[in-house]
């Protein structure tokens, strides 16, 4: 009896989780590794869940899942190895450069996707049928045009954690004028001059949003999907939940609205890898401690000024501690105390307790993991997200920021020793690791839990901030403050007239200050 009991529940609770399993379609244009380091436990999770899951991406970089169909687009590949190639010739490009060749990027990526026959196939498919499409937040736009096609709610995913432009697209007005996308040149400050040149920042942004970006997405949209110009400034408004790779405790503390979801680390539930038998007795032995340096997965050498490699080899041989260097070429004359791969189990290094320096560009997930393992950081940001992350790594107290072209022996062997000797840097960067990792559940569950939500709740509209419920002139009083300017400007205005009339009388001749009564 209690077998046919057991066996009915069992029954019972698989016919539940397939009544709750919904029908996902996840489309990312990644074309190079990291985000997939995201994407894979993402996905993995919602398989386990039950939910059927099809995955548009790349050919490399995202290993099968069991459990989940995948339409690969090999052109995507593609797309990398054409960057790889291409010549940084204006490094440091200006925004205007950025933002045309990002532009380009992007609307091949689309592109590729919506004109590959596999994905061609599935459009065509009349009984395909998806509950939710999760794509990549930004600079996207014509992909998020599977989720009308499909009547599906959208969902966005952010790895590279969020700026203003997220921010529109989830309807999170109050911090957009916080949050550039490319930090590079923007200000942190709170005087009245820095906020306004920050707002000309964020203006521009926006004009290269509309002038740059969106058309290229626009034009894939029409073509593909066949909708109006109105329909995608309708989605772009409508997305249920935007995940973004970011956390408070790593010193962005923000406003928030509820379909705004923080979750940094979730790619720390991927197994990591272990250390080889030479470089785990090369760090073992480490008598002084481990400096890691990295420039992540995707900056090659090719990018990097010619003499960067030189500067720190030569800053590192004048150091006690050994150097565990990720590169992709042989140094000659190599120091002893440099260990150098072309690739580095990063995270099972940074958590090892000789560990004292972790020098890195800022990317976003080695800031993760650098916080997430308590290590100190010498930062050198070269785009994008990297700058602003780094400074927030330097205003938490546990981070130094060099320039990558103006660096030197000198001034980066004295940032070493600084950050290393000094303790504050390590006690700083500890704090940090115990804030982050102090949550109610993983970042991992937390983006199950509330991608389940919104199917649970059709969408949860009521999660989103309604644009009649607080405009933008609301929200920053510029309504109050318009009126005020505009009132205390007409006084300024009256009484610089009145003041400059009797100013005009007073220098006036007397008698013809006497005469002015007898005209009248």
């Amino acid at each position: 009896m209690v077998g046919h009991t057991s066996g009915a529940l069992l029954v019972f609770g698989l016919c539940l989780q397939l009544a709750h399993a919904a029908n996902i379609l996840a489309v990312f244009s990644y074309s190079f590794p990291s985000p997939f380091l995201l994407v894979a436990p993402y996905m993995k999770a919602l398989v386990h869940k039950g939910h059927q899951v099809t995955i548009i991406s790349a050919g490399n970089h995202l290993a099968d899942i069991d459990g989940a169909r995948h339409i690969r687009v090999e052109m995507l590949d593609q797309l990398m190895e054409d960057l790889s190639n291409y010549e940084f010739d204006d490094f440091p490009m200006n925004k205007w450069q950025e933002a045309s060749m990002t532009a380009e990027f992007f609307y091949n990526s689309s592109r590729y996707i919506l004109s590959d026959a596999g994905v061609q196939s599935l459009i065509q498919d009349k009984s395909a049928h998806f509950d939710m499409v999760i794509v990549q937040a930004s600079l996207t736009d014509a992909l998020y045009g599977f989720a009308p096609f499909y009547n599906a709610s959208l969902v966005g995913l952010s790895v590279y954690g969020t700026a203003w432009n997220i921010d529109y697209l989830a309807g999170n007005k109050a911090p957009s004028v916080y949050e550039p996308m490319s930090p590079d040149g923007y200000s942190n400050g709170l005087g009245l001059m820095q906020k306004l040149k920050n707002w000309i920042y964020i203006t521009e942004e926006w004009l290269l949003d509309q002038l740059v970006y969106l058309p290229t997405q626009m034009q894939l949209y029409k073509r593909f999907f066949n909708k109006s110009a109105e329909s995608l400034y309708n989605i772009r408004r409508n997305f249920s939940l935007m995940l973004i790779n970011q956390h408070f405790s790593l010193g962005r503390a923000r406003s928030n609205v509820p379909n705004v979801i923080e979750v940094a680390g979730m790619h720390l539930e991927n197994p990591s890898d272990q250390l080889d038998v030479y470089l785990q007795r090369f760090v073992d032995e480490a008598d002084h401690g481990v400096i890691i340096f990295s420039m992540g997965m995707e900056i090659t050498e090719k990018w990097l000024p010619q003499n960067l490699p030189q500067i720190l080899h030569q800053s590192f041989s004048q150091l006690p501690q050994r150097v565990v260097w990720k590169y992709e070429q042989t140094l000659p004359n190599k120091s002893d105390n440099i260990y150098i791969s072309p690739m580095l189990p990063q995270r099972e290094l940074l958590a090892h307790p000789k560990v004292k320096l972790f020098i890195t560009h800022g990317g976003v997930l080695s800031i993760i993991e650098g916080a997430y393992y308590g290590v100190p950081m010498l930062c050198l940001p070269m785009y994008y997200d990297q700058f602003g992350n780094a400074e927030r790594m330097k205003h938490a107290g546990l981070a130094q920021i060099h320039d990558i072209l103006t660096m030197t022996v000198e001034s980066t062997t004295n940032a070493i020793k600084e950050l290393i000797k000094n303790p504050v840097y390590a006690q700083n960067a500890q704090q940090m690791s115990k804030r982050l990792r102090d949550q109610p559940m993983s970042p991992l569950d937390t983006a199950v839990w509330w991608t389940e939500y919104v199917l649970r709740h059709k969408g949860a509209p009521h999660m989103r901030i309604s644009e009649e419920d607080m405009s933008f002139m609301q929200y920053y009083s510029l309504d109050f403050i318009l009126v005020f300017f505009v009132r205390f400007g007409v006084a300024i205005m009256i009484m610089t007239c009145v003041g400059l009339k009797l100013l005009s009388l007073l220098l006036k001749p007397s008698h013809m200050r006497l005469s002015v009564p007898l005209l009248n």
